[in-house]
């Protein structure tokens, strides 16, 4: 009995994961039909899309898919990994504790969250224990198959926005973007460059820097996330505030 509830188990995920497979195929057949338009209204769009999404396993435990938020002429685009138990509750990225330390780091800037625009890879949470969102813990780094679901809203984010700088915050988010096996230690402080899927757009500047998240666990990371954000607004022209 054990061993065929397991055999069914599989057969169910395999059977999931084709279903993935086909929306993901049948969707990237229907790309021409993504709206034009000002930037506001290409996020509006890509919003609506995110919050309807079906096309990974995800979107079947999310409470509110996340798909960003902020200025849509921001010259800072950060992306992070994905949307932790606060941010599914509410919709919103970064609301948590990386989300406030974030928002103090932005601030330190010299900058606004309005003024910047926060988004992540993954559009929806990603949950080692889908029965219990809320239990600490229980965030988990998205899949290869959940960020290649979410990578072409991702990529039409970035066109429409054409910020001048993105920062990547984490690991996941930097290997993605970069397409890179490499990890956020060697990444980190050091120029990098973000390229359009059909390799049309001039590549923009992007600066791998650690997760807030990392920083709530060790503190010491604090002086390279903020040696990086130095050079980032060294870059744009601005000077540091005091």
């Amino acid at each position: 009995m054990a061993e065929r509830m397991k055999a069914h188990a599989v057969s169910r995920l395999e059977l999931l994961d084709l279903a993935a497979s086909l929306r993901l195929r049948v969707a990237a057949d229907r790309e021409g039909e993504w709206t034009a338009g000002s930037p506001p209204d290409i996020l509006a769009d890509l919003a609506g899309r995110i919050r309807s999404c079906r096309l990974c396993p995800l979107a079947a435990t999310r409470i509110k898919a996340v798909p960003g938020a902020g200025s849509a002429s921001a010259e800072i685009l950060f992306i992070g990994e994905g949307p932790g138990y606060e941010e599914d509750r509410q919709g919103e990225p970064f609301v948590g504790k990386a989300g406030q330390l974030l928002d103090r780091i932005v601030k330190a800037m010299g900058l606004s969250r309005d003024a910047v625009f926060i988004a992540n890879i993954v559009k929806c949470h990603p949950m080692r224990d889908p029965s219990t969102p809320e239990a600490r813990g229980n965030d988990r780094p998205p899949t290869p198959e959940e960020i290649a679901a979410c990578r072409r809203y991702v990529d039409r984010q970035i066109a429409a926005i054409a910020p001048k700088v993105i920062v990547s915050l984490g690991a996941v988010s930097a290997k993605a973007l970069l397409g890179t096996s490499e990890g956020i230690t060697r990444l980190r402080g050091r120029w990098a460059e973000y390229r359009s899927p059909d390799g049309k757009a001039a590549p923009i500047p992007l600066m791998p820097t650690y997760h807030p998240a990392a920083l709530l666990r060790d503190e010491t990371l604090k002086a390279a996330v903020w040696s990086d954000m130095k050079t980032v607004l060294a870059f744009l022209g601005r000077s540091v505030p005091k």
